[in-house]
C-alpha cells in the first residue's frame, strides 16, 4: 500500500504542473485530452486505493466488534478510545460510499470523461483525504494491544486487546458409538429441555448403563437441531476427583477467555459469571460424582423461565437432588430385545448365516449380561471372530464363572464398576458384599440382611425394632444412590450381576485367589467344598443345597462369615469343628436338621452373630456362653429345644438381639414350680441389660404374669407367642394386667394350643384401649374352644389376621356394640391387608348375624378348608386376590349379590 501512495503522489504532482496554468496560457486540444485521461487514471487509482483501504477497515471492524463482544463477557469494557476508532470507522465508511456516489455522476458524457476536469477537483481532494484517514485508522489498530495494562480493579475493567478473545463455537460434535433402546430415555431429556421451567435435569444410573452415551447423543442430535436458540452448548467430561480448578480451565478453555495461573479461583468465578450471565447455554457435565457447587465454580443460577440449561450425568442419585435437580432420568438396564440388538451389532452376528446352536449360545451370553451395555459390547467385541460352536459354549461357560477371564472385561466392566465400590466406606462395602455372598439374581429382603448387619455390628445401640429398620433402609438407601443394588418393592432388593461379579473379582484379590470367597450358594451341592478350600476362606457361603458332610477340622484362620442355611440333609456338625475358626463373625445354621451343638462352639470367641433358627436343637451346651461378644441369637421356630443350661444367658452380655418366638418356653419364676422340669429363670433373661429385642414364648400364667410385670422385658418384647397355659379361659387383647401398655414395641401376638380357652376378646379391656397400638400380626392357631368377640376399636394399626385350626369359631367374630341398627356396617381394623382363614370346619359366616364387617384397606384373602363358608358377607372395596381350593370357590352361593361381587378375583390359577 505504501507503493501505491507514492505513485498517486507522482501522479497528482505531475497534474498539478499540467492543469495549473500561468494567467493567459491557452491549451490546445490535444493537450486538453491529454491532461484530462491523465486526471481520470489518477482518480480512477485514488477511488480503487480508497475502496481497498476501506475493505480492510471494515474486516478489521467485524473482527475488533466480535472480539469486544467477546471481552464484554469476560467482563471487561472497551476504552472509549476503542468505541472512538469504531465510531471513525463508520464515518469514514459514509464518506467514502458519499464520494463514490458523487465520484460517479460526474461521467455522463464524452465518452466518461467529466464535462468539466477542473470542477471535480474538490472531489478529489475528498478522496485523498478519505484515503490518509484510512491509513490513520489502519495505523491506529495497530496500537490496540496489551489488556493487562489497562485494568482498572474499583471499576469495570477496561479493554484493550481483543487478539486473546476470539470467536467461541457454539456447538462442538462428540464422537459417540452405535446405541440402542434409548429412545424413551433421550426423548424424555429432549422434552425437559425444552421446557423453560425446567433448568436442571440429572441423568443416574449404574456404571456402564450408557450415561455418557446418551448425554452425546442429547449433544450431538438435540443441541446441533437447537443451537440457533443458544449461544454456547459445553460440553464436559469430568475426572474422577476433579477439582474446581480443572472445571474453571475447561470453561475458560470452551469460551476462549484468556486464562491467568496467578488469578485467584473466586475472580475467575467471577469472570466466568459476568460471561454466562450474559449467555443463553447448555452446560452438559458427565461423570460428576459430587455435588458440584456452580457459583464456586461460576456457573450462574438458573432463573425461571430459562433456556438455559444444566444437564448433568451421574451414577449416585443423592447427586441429583444435592444439585437441585428439577427433573430426574434413570437410565435402566435394556430390555432382552434391545441387548440382543446391540449383542449382534458388534459381534457382527448374521442371523441368516449362523447356526441356531450359536444363536442360542449367543443368546445365553446376552442374558449372562444383564442388558448391561458395556459388557454386552465388550462380550459381542471379543465374540466377533469367534466361528466355531465350542469357541462360543467355552466363553458362555467363562461367563459364568469367571467372567474376568475374557478380554477387555477388567478394562471395559469391572473398572468402571470398580469406580463405585471404591468410594463407599469399609462399612458400605461390607453391606453390599452380602448381595454378591448369594446366588447370581437372588433377592434379598431388607429384613434379612439387617439381621446380618446387625451381627456385623453395623447397626448398633438402638432402642427398638423400628430403629434397626430405619438403620437398615438408611443403609439400603446408600447403595441404592449408588447404583450398586436395584429395588424389586419396598421389602426386596437384588444386585446385577456384572457388578455382583466385579466384587467377587475384587474381594478374591482380582482373581488371584478364587477361594477367598467361597460362594456355592443355591449350586445344589450334596458335599461341602473340600478342607484344603476353606483354608484361605474369608466368607464361606453354601446356603440352600443338599450338605449332609462337613469337614471334620478345617484350618480356617481368617474366616468371618459362614453361611450353611436351608441345607435340610445336614444333621451332624463334627466335634472339632469350629477348633480353627478364630475371627468367625457370622454362623447361619438356620433351616439345617443338626440336633445339637459341638463343644467346640465355645472357641468362637469372635462370634457376633448365630443363628439357630428352625433347627432340631434339643439343647444348648453350656460352652455357650463362652460367645461373649454375641450381639445376635435367634432361636426362633426351634420347636424342639427343651433344654437350656442355667446361668448360660447372662453370662452373653452384649446380647441385643434375642429372638425365642415358637421356640423354648419353660421359663419359670423365682419361688413357683415348674412341672416340666428345673427350666431357666426369667431373670436370667431380664439381667441383660443391652437387650433391645426380645421374642419370647410362654406357656404358663404365672410365668406370663411375671413378665407383664417386667419394665425391661415388655420394652424389649417384639414377637410373643403365649401357648398352653392351662386354666386360662378368657383373654383380652390388650389387657391392663397383661398385655398392656409397657408392650410399645409389640409386632406380633401368636395365641397357640390353648386347649382350655374359650374366649378371646379384643378390646375387651376398656382401661387398656390404647395400648399395643404398634401391633401388626395377630395370629390365633388351635383353639379348639375359642370364639373371637370384638367389643371395642382398637388394634388400630394392625396389618394380618391369621386364624387356623379353631373348631369353635362360627362367624369371623361376634360385634359387641351398642349400636341400635343391627344391619349397619361395621369398620374393624382399617389398615387390615390379609385375612387368612384356615381349618375353620364350623366357620359359616363372616359377618355377625345381619352385620356386614368391613375392611377399607384388605387387599387379600386365602380361605382354606372351611367347608361351611358359602358367602363373603363383608365390606372389602380395596380387596385384589382370593387364595381358595378350587372346590371350595365352586361351592360358593353365586346368588348372593354381595359374594357375586368378588367373582373376578377367583379367575386365577389355585394357589396354595
Amino acid at each position: 500500500m505504501e507503493s501505491e501512495s507514492v505513485i498517486d503522489t507522482e501522479i497528482e504532482l505531475e497534474l498539478e504542473s499540467v492543469v495549473e496554468t500561468e494567467p493567459g496560457d491557452e491549451l490546445g486540444l490535444g493537450d486538453c485530452c491529454f491532461q484530462s485521461c491523465n486526471y481520470i487514471v489518477s482518480y480512477e487509482r485514488i477511488i480503487s486505493s480508497l475502496a481497498t483501504e476501506l475493505a480492510q477497515l471494515k474486516s478489521k471492524r467485524e473482527d475488533i466488534k466480535r472480539q469486544i463482544e467477546a471481552a464484554e463477557r469476560d467482563g471487561l469494557n472497551p476504552k472509549k478510545e476503542v468505541l472512538g476508532w469504531l465510531q471513525s470507522v463508520e464515518a469514514l465508511t459514509s464518506e467514502t460510499e458519499n464520494i463514490n456516489a458523487a465520484y460517479h455522476q460526474m461521467f455522463k458524457c464524452l465518452c466518461n470523461f467529466p464535462v468539466n476536469v477542473r470542477s471535480g477537483y474538490p472531489l478529489r481532494s475528498k478522496a485523498k483525504a478519505a484515503l490518509i484517514t484510512a491509513a490513520d485508522l489502519k495505523e491506529k489498530a495497530r496500537e490496540f494491544t496489551d489488556v493487562a495494562d489497562n485494568l482498572d480493579v474499583e471499576k469495570a475493567r477496561e479493554f484493550t486487546d481483543v487478539a486473546d478473545n476470539l470467536d467461541v463455537d457454539r456447538f462442538l460434535e462428540m464422537p459417540n458409538p452405535k446405541t440402542v433402546g434409548m429412545k424413551t430415555a433421550l426423548a424424555a431429556l429432549q422434552g425437559n429441555a425444552r421446557d423453560d421451567d425446567v433448568s436442571i435435569i440429572g441423568i443416574h444410573g449404574m456404571g456402564g448403563v450408557g450415561k455418557t452415551a446418551l448425554l452425546r447423543r442429547f449433544n450431538n442430535h438435540f443441541a446441533e437441531k437447537e443451537v440457533d436458540n443458544l449461544d454456547v452448548v459445553i460440553y464436559l467430561e469430568l475426572s474422577t476427583g476433579y477439582k474446581v480448578e480443572e472445571i474453571q480451565k475447561s470453561l475458560f478453555d470452551r469460551l476462549k477467555l484468556t486464562w491467568k495461573d496467578e488469578e485467584s479461583q473466586r475472580n475467575r468465578a467471577g469472570r466466568l459469571f459476568r460471561v454466562l450471565s450474559k449467555m443463553t447455554f447448555s452446560l452438559l457435565l458427565d461423570n460428576v460424582w459430587e455435588p458440584l457447587n456452580c457459583q464456586i465454580v461460576g456457573i450462574p443460577l438458573l432463573q425461571k423461565p430459562s433456556k438455559s440449561k444444566i444437564v448433568f450425568a451421574t451414577r449416585m442419585e443423592e447427586v441429583c437432588s444435592s444439585m437441585g435437580a428439577e427433573k430426574t432420568i434413570k437410565l435402566e438396564c435394556l430390555s432382552e430385545e434391545a441387548s440382543w440388538d446391540l449383542f449382534r451389532f458388534n459381534a457382527k452376528l448374521e442371523l441368516v448365516n449362523t447356526s441356531t446352536l450359536i444363536l442360542n449360545l449367543a443368546r445365553a451370553l446376552v442374558q449372562q449380561c444383564a442388558g448391561l451395555p458395556a459388557a454386552l459390547i465388550t462380550v459381542a467385541q471379543a465374540m466377533a471372530s469367534k466361528r466355531t460352536i465350542a469357541e462360543w459354549r467355552h466363553v458362555l461357560a467363562i461367563m459364568k464363572e469367571a467372567p474376568f477371564q475374557l478380554p477387555g472385561m477388567e478394562e471395559h466392566v469391572y473398572h468402571p464398576l470398580k469406580l463405585s465400590y471404591d468410594r463407599l466406606s469399609d462399612t458400605l462395602r461390607t453391606c453390599a458384599s452380602y448381595f454378591a455372598l448369594v446366588q447370581e439374581g437372588c433377592w434379598l429382603s431388607k429384613f434379612y440382611v439387617r439381621e446380618l448387619w446387625i451381627g456385623e455390628g453395623f447397626i448398633n445401640d438402638f432402642e427398638r425394632l423400628s430403629d434397626t429398620a430405619d438403620k437398615a433402609s438408611y443403609l439400603l438407601g446408600m447403595l441404592l444412590a449408588a447404583s450398586l443394588i436395584q429395588r424389586i418393592d419396598s421389602e426386596y432388593f437384588k444386585m446385577h450381576p456384572m457388578v455382583r461379579s466385579m466384587i467377587l473379582w475384587m474381594e478374591c484379590d482380582c482373581g488371584k485367589k478364587e477361594s477367598k470367597w467361597l460362594i456355592g450358594d443355591r449350586h445344589s451341592l450334596a458335599e461341602a467344598p473340600g478342607a484344603e478350600k476353606w483354608r484361605v476362606a474369608e466368607r464361606i457361603s453354601l446356603g440352600w443345597n443338599n450338605i449332609t458332610l462337613l469337614p471334620d477340622e478345617p484350618q480356617c484362620p481368617d474366616l468371618i462369615y459362614l453361611h450353611l442355611r436351608n441345607n435340610h440333609p445336614l444333621k451332624n456338625i463334627p466335634n472339632e469343628f469350629f477348633s480353627h475358626m478364630p475371627c468367625l463373625r457370622i454362623l447361619d445354621l438356620q433351616q439345617t436338621s443338626i440336633d445339637e451343638l459341638p463343644p467346640g462352639i465355645g472357641n468362637l470367641s469372635q462370634l457376633q452373630l448365630l443363628d439357630l433358627s428352625s433347627t432340631r436343637i434339643a439343647s444348648l451346651p453350656r460352652e455357650i456362653q463362652a460367645l461373649v461378644n454375641l450381639r445376635y441369637l435367634a432361636m426362633s421356630s426351634a420347636t424342639h429345644l427343651r433344654s437350656i443350661p442355667s446361668a448360660v444367658i447372662p453370662c452373653l452380655h452384649h446380647l441385643q438381639w434375642l429372638n425365642m418366638y415358637n421356640s423354648y418356653s419353660g421359663w419359670r419364676v423365682m419361688g413357683a414350680l415348674q412341672l416340666d422340669g428345673e427350666g431357666v429363670l426369667l431373670n436370667e433373661v431380664e439381667s441383660l441389660k443391652k437387650l433391645k429385642v426380645l421374642g419370647i414364648t410362654m406357656s404358663s400364667v404365672t410365668t406370663l404374669r411375671r413378665f407383664c410385670e417386667s419394665q425391661r422385658l415388655t420394652a424389649a418384647v417384639h414377637w410373643l407367642q403365649i401357648e398352653g397355659c392351662g386354666g386360662l379361659t378368657s383373654l383380652d387383647i390388650p389387657s391392663t394386667y397383661c398385655l398392656g401398655e409397657n408392650m410399645q414395641n409389640m409386632v406380633q401376638i401368636r395365641l397357640h394350643a390353648m386347649t382350655d380357652l374359650e374366649e378371646v376378646f379384643i378390646g375387651g379391656d376398656l382401661h387398656a384401649c390404647n395400648a399395643l397400638s404398634g401391633l401388626e400380626y395377630l395370629r390365633l392357631l388351635a383353639l379348639p374352644k375359642a370364639k373371637i368377640i370384638w367389643k371395642n376399636r382398637c388394634l388400630e394399626n394392625l396389618l394380618e389376621l391369621e386364624i387356623e385350626d379353631c373348631n369353635a369359631i362360627d362367624r369371623l367374630m361376634k360385634v359387641v356394640t351398642n349400636a341400635t341398627n343391627s344391619t349397619e356396617t361395621i369398620t374393624i381394623f382399617p389398615r387390615l391387608r390379609k385375612i387368612v382363614l384356615r381349618k375353620l370346619p364350623e366357620l359359616e359366616s363372616l359377618s355377625d348375624g345381619d352385620q356386614v364387617i368391613a375392611f377399607p384397606s384388605l387387599e387379600t384373602m386365602e380361605v382354606r378348608n372351611c367347608p361351611k363358608l358359602k358367602k363373603l358377607t363383608l365390606a372389602a372395596e380395596n380387596l385384589t386376590e382370593i387364595k381358595c381350593d378350587r372346590e371350595w370357590q365352586d361351592e360358593l352361593d353365586w346368588s348372593d349379590e354381595r359374594t357375586l361381587s368378588f367373582q373376578k378375583l377367583f379367575e386365577r390359577p389355585d394357589r396354595r
